[in-house]
């Protein structure tokens, strides 16, 4: 008996061994090959988005394989792919993948890192098409020219970039690198590089690193997308399948390793507006290639997504000293995974909120949690799964394209969502409290980097790295180690509910209109974009717009306390575990001009949203200690936003066009000791007791018959009684002329402007239509005329904002950041821009572009659920509002109507310039 025991387990251990050891296989549809010269490639039919493929070209080298005077050297290469090709001159690359209707920076992209470098298109698949693609991907491979002037130009829009990266949050960055990377070679060879290097780069060592890395096997081509793959296949070799000398090199082994040393900092700094505290740990990164690496993986999911709901659990104690946080892992490269509890604490008691996490953290990795609170995570991540499985034919180009290239970099293995719900629902349920225990150990390795930042101020009491360690210590030694944790997820109660009816149905060509008994106007349309999303918008023009300035301050916190409190038999502290599993939100909102509910939901639980929803109007509520918390929080915010630059900066531009109003002014202490908890409640309960006037917006995967059954149960019967109350316009006007202001604040050694052109005509369908038209040609001659010719910019762009509800706060705004002293210079040629576009002068090119851009657009637009939902929202308010076919467009927008709107639109000699500098310059 004895030794059949142990035959039995020898077999039991063998067969657990084999199939946690078990390679996963790549999806069948994944279609992988490699040339005779080494380029490998992936392809993958994908049918949604109709007709557009996505592809992008891996290069396995990024800033980690650069020698010591190449610092940045791969990150300026990736520039100078758009700056001239053997076929490409200079600009001309961008330009003619304009005219193919694609967008800089949308379309077609890139990036640099430690281990790779991508480029990214997104095209059409036509056949055409398609070859132009895979071409432009063979020039970038190799046939990147070089030339010594157009480097010389690139250099100073890259360090542009390295300037626009510097601040705060680069101050912050220096010092968590040196933290987590140690003296490993990732701490000395960020992507950017430094200015010096940049400055000296020049094409000889380029083209160094140009022919050493960016050989055929070390690259890989991606094409997924709605196209035949066999054509695919036959196009990459046709333009990849060249002879080239063998300058491959093997990629040298870079880990962080051993270089990860226990550390505490400590870093205070002027501008910070709160304080903020990291525990990171470090371990060897594992690929998701093997059932026992799947399984390693889940696990650390679930402890995730348990340490994030106790977290969110915590922060609504009383008195809690944590905000807000979560937990996390990530990998840099094949060899390094990082862990984390990233969290935001109150001011007032910092080294309390020290302990409480850390003491979350102990609790996890020393007790085994029950199994009714590991079942109720298995349970959320399993529908968050089936329900991206149920999608799946709505899942976009972009998001395959990330695990294929996981696959090539990182070894991972390519499951298709099915696959991988079938083997994560055979794994999950194998996982057990002491897995989740022991993973949890990997964030109590006492091998721990402590990251702790807080403003620098008088009388803010900062602790020591020497006393965050001895309480560290001090939690680690004691016996203390309990925790309350909410295991079972309660059942929401029913709300009372009575029916009305749909009195009138009116079919539209795309929509249908509901009229309901108690006044209601529902726009319905059917979708089958996604096959399990329903999107509401229940919502009335009013807001606090008919509000004195006390109601108005209560109503800015009213839907989020309410949102956030006890909803029916569902307590505070209780909402967090039953949303687990569940697939919806209930989102209540009051603005200036409108108030109302967003819902999202899938179909299983979309009873329970609105039975969620009409218990939130049936009885709102909020918690008392939420209120406390909150208000206390906005203190510290208010107390701090003086220390940051940008907010201030946004608060002078906000204070400045709105002449001053109040209600665009940021909240002052005396702002938040006039809500009280019981006004934000009335204030609540006003806006949602009386729903005459009120439309609804029902667009997704439910059928009419469904839609309706809905539409009767849960909205005919909200409560209704006639009144005329609506929005009413705050009449926040713009100043007029022309009026410059500054804000000098921090010690960034770069400045930033707004340029803010206020909307000079009376709105019109058409004319929205044409400011939006008239900003992506205004984008495209910013880019050649300051970026590319003048060198003095990363990025600009402009911001089109002209909507009917705005209520006259329409305006033209056009934002860039520079060096300080060629502020004048830069911020003077984007006005001449601006004027000389005023007056006319616009290349045909440029519209054809945008017309080629909106046809694409469009395509892929009618068919998403969120186009449909914003599209009948703003019909239900605007009757005449309309979305042009592409040949509506084409024959609308010509050089006469833009340049006939642009005078009547703009007026160059009525603008705001508001100017961010740093201290110390004159």
């Amino acid at each position: 008996m004895h030794f059949k025991k142990i035959y039995f387990l020898l077999i039991f251990i063998f067969y657990s061994v084999f199939i946690f050891s078990e390679n996963l296989k790549d999806s069948p549809n994944l279609i992988e090959g490699s040339l005779k010269n080494g380029l490998h490639y992936y392809i993958l039919k994908n049918e949604k988005p109709e007709n557009r493929a996505t592809l992008n070209l891996v290069v396995k080298s990024g800033s980690l394989n650069e020698n010591d005077d190449q610092q940045g050297l791969a990150h300026l290469l990736e520039h100078m792919a758009f700056n001239g090709t053997t076929k490409y001159k200079k600009n001309d690359l961008i330009k003619y993948l304009q005219s193919l209707g694609l967008d800089f920076g949308g379309d077609l992209n890139a990036y640099t890192s430690f281990g790779e470098t991508v480029y990214k298109l997104q095209i059409p698949t036509s056949s055409e098409d398609l070859n132009k693609g895979i071409e432009v991907l063979r020039e970038w491979a190799s046939e990147i020219t070089l030339d010594p002037k157009a480097i010389d130009d690139e250099k100073s829009v890259v360090l542009e970039e390295w300037r626009l990266r510097q601040g705060l949050v680069q101050r912050i960055g220096d010092l968590q690198k040196k933290a987590i990377f140690g003296n490993s070679r990732y701490f000395y060879r960020f992507p950017i590089g430094t200015p010096e290097h940049i400055k000296n780069a020049s094409s000889k060592l380029l083209k160094d690193y140009y022919i050493k890395w960016y050989t055929p096997k070390n690259m890989a081509v991606i094409a997924v997308g709605d196209f035949n793959p066999t054509e695919v296949e036959n196009i990459i070799k046709k333009y990849f399948d060249y002879t080239t000398p063998d300058t491959f090199t093997e990629r040298p082994v870079y880990k962080v390793g051993d270089n990860f040393k226990k550390s505490t900092t400590v870093f205070t700094d002027p501008e910070l507006t709160g304080v903020s505290l990291d525990f990171i740990t470090h371990g060897a990164n594992f690929p998701i290639n093997t059932m026992e690496n799947l399984k390693k993986y889940l696990t650390l999911e679930l402890l995730n997504g348990i340490i994030n709901t106790q977290i969110s659990i915590m922060a609504k104690e009383p008195n809690t000293p944590i905000i807000a946080g979560e937990s996390y892992s990530y990998n840099i490269g094949n060899y390094d995974r990082f862990y984390g509890v990233s969290l935001n604490l109150r001011e007032d008691n910092i080294l309390a909120g020290i302990k409480n996490s850390y003491s979350l953290i102990k609790y996890f990795a020393t007790n085994k949690i029950s199994n009714d609170s590991l079942n109720l995570e298995k349970e959320d991540y399993i529908n968050t799964l089936k329900n991206f499985v149920v999608n799946e034919k709505s899942i976009t180009n972009n998001t395959y394209v990330d695990m294929i290239k996981d696959r090539y970099l990182l070894g991972d293995t390519f499951l298709n969502p099915q696959k991988e719900l079938e083997l994560t629902e055979s794994l999950i349920s194998k996982i057990t409290p002491t897995d989740i225990e022991n993973a949890a150990k990997t964030l109590y390795n006492p091998n721990l980097v402590v990251f702790l930042t807080a403003p620098k101020k008088d009388n803010l009491i900062v602790p020591s790295s020497e006393e965050i360690n001895k309480l560290i210590n001090e939690i680690r030694n004691s016996k203390e180690n309990s925790l309350n944790i909410i295991s079972q997820s309660p059942i929401l109660e029913k709300p009372n509910l009575t029916k009305g009816n749909i009195v009138s149905t009116k079919n539209e060509k795309d929509y249908t209109i509901f009229t309901l008994s108690n006044g209601i106007e529902v726009y319905f349309k059917n979708t089958n974009f996604d096959k399990d999303k329903i999107y509401i918008r229940l919502f009335k023009e009013e807001g606090s717009s008919t509000d004195d300035y006390n109601n108005y301050l209560n109503s800015l916190l009213a839907s989020y306390l309410v949102s956030n409190s006890s909803v029916g038999n569902i307590s505070t502290d209780n909402m967090d575990v039953f949303m687990k599993g569940k697939n919806f939100s209930v989102t209540p909102y009051i603005n200036d001009y409108e108030q109302g509910f967003l819902i999202n939901s899938n179909l299983k639980d979309l009873d329970t949203s609105l039975d969620f929803f009409r218990l939130m109007i049936s009885n709102p509520q909020i918690d008392k200690t939420l209120f406390t918390n909150i208000i206390a929080q906005l203190k510290d915010d208010v107390k701090n936003r003086k220390n940051s630059p940008k907010a201030l900066y946004k608060d002078k531009i906000s204070e400045v066009i709105s002449q001053n109003n109040p209600r665009r002014k940021p909240l002052s202490i005396e702002d938040l000791d006039k809500i009280n908890s019981s006004s934000t409640l009335n204030i609540f309960k006003e806006k949602f007791s009386n729903f005459n006037n009120y439309k609804l917006i029902l667009v997704g995967s439910l059928s009419k018959e469904e839609a309706i059954d809905k539409i009767n149960k849960y909205f005919s019967s909200l409560p209704s009684k006639v009144e005329n109350k609506t929005a009413i316009s705050l009449d926040i006007k713009h100043p007029k002329n022309i009026l410059k202001e500054e804000v000098t604040k921090g010690i960034d050694k770069k400045s930033t402007v707004t340029l803010i052109y206020p909307y000079e005509g009376t709105y019109s369908n058409n004319d929205r239509i044409m400011y939006t038209a008239s900003a992506k040609i205004l984008d495209m001659i910013l880019i050649e005329e300051i970026r590319e010719k003048l060198g003095g910019v990363y990025s600009i762009y402009s911001i089109p904002n002209l909507e009917s509800y705005n209520y006259g706060e329409n305006d033209l705004r056009i934002l860039f950041s520079t060096k300080v002293d060629r502020t004048e210079e830069i911020t003077e040629a984007t006005k001449k821009v601006v004027n000389d576009f005023v007056n006319g002068k616009i290349s045909k090119r440029k519209i054809d572009d945008i017309i080629k851009n909106y046809q694409l657009t469009y395509e892929t637009s009618m068919k998403k659920n969120q186009f449909w939902f914003q599209y009948l929202y703003k019909k239900s308010f605007v009757p005449n509002y309309e979305i042009l076919t592409p040949n509506q467009y084409t024959s609308f927008i010509n050089y006469e109507n833009m340049v006939k709107f642009l005078k009547e639109a703009i007026n160059t000699n009525n603008y705001i310039q508001i100017t961010l500098l740093p201290e110390g310059e004159d």
